[in-house]
């Protein structure tokens, strides 16, 4: 495999990138990820590795952009940060809170404008988002319908009225194929 020529071609280090809660994710996929980890470590020992993971964030215009973020996709990241770092291995996980903050963003309507003028009031921080979001509660929709729920199909969403690279029964088409392949 690449990871012995890296080493044996005077590689020091080697980062993998991943991303958990990938709509169709199984607690296997992560275990697998792990595994792999495991064995480039016993296959090239003495070659630092690294993997950075990131969080799926729903965005607008693609195939994907009906799911939310997966709920275990937090107790996913403990996972492989517990099991890769006492393997020797660096784990490099993105902010699971910026992601749900960022996927508030990407979700987000018209209506979400008020709570981000507060944020700014706040000074921008995470804490920022979470101390405006208990100030407007009860005038906007709960976070979780914006950041873990699915979108029915038919919805209208915020951006339909925008004109993305490819047209709403593509994006249909190509989430109904990968849903077929998660099944």
């Amino acid at each position: 495999p690449g990871a012995i020529e890296a080493k044996a071609g005077g590689l020091k280090a080697l980062k993998l990138y991943g991303m958990v809660g990938i709509p169709g994710e199984e607690e296997e996929d992560v275990t697998a990820t792990i595994a792999m980890m495991k064995r480039l470590k016993k296959i090239a020992p003495g070659l630092r590795l690294t993997l950075g993971c990131s969080t799926f964030v729903p965005k607008s215009h693609t195939p994907f952009q009906w799911f939310g973020v997966n709920k275990n996709a937090e107790k996913r990241l403990k996972r492989l940060q517990k099991e890769l770092r006492s393997n020797g291995i660096d784990f490099r996980p993105e902010s699971y809170n910026w992601s749900v903050m960022q996927t508030l963003l990407s979700r987000g309507d018209r209506r979400l404008s008020y709570l981000l003028e507060r944020v700014r009031h706040y000074g921008d921080t995470l804490g920022s988002y979470k101390r405006a979001f208990k100030d407007m509660r009860g005038t906007l929709p709960p976070l979780e319908s914006y950041v873990f729920a699915e979108f029915d199909r038919d919805r209208v969403l915020p951006w339909q009225h925008l004109q993305g690279p490819l047209p709403i029964e593509t994006l249909k088409k190509h989430l109904a194929e990968a849903e077929a392949l998660m099944n």
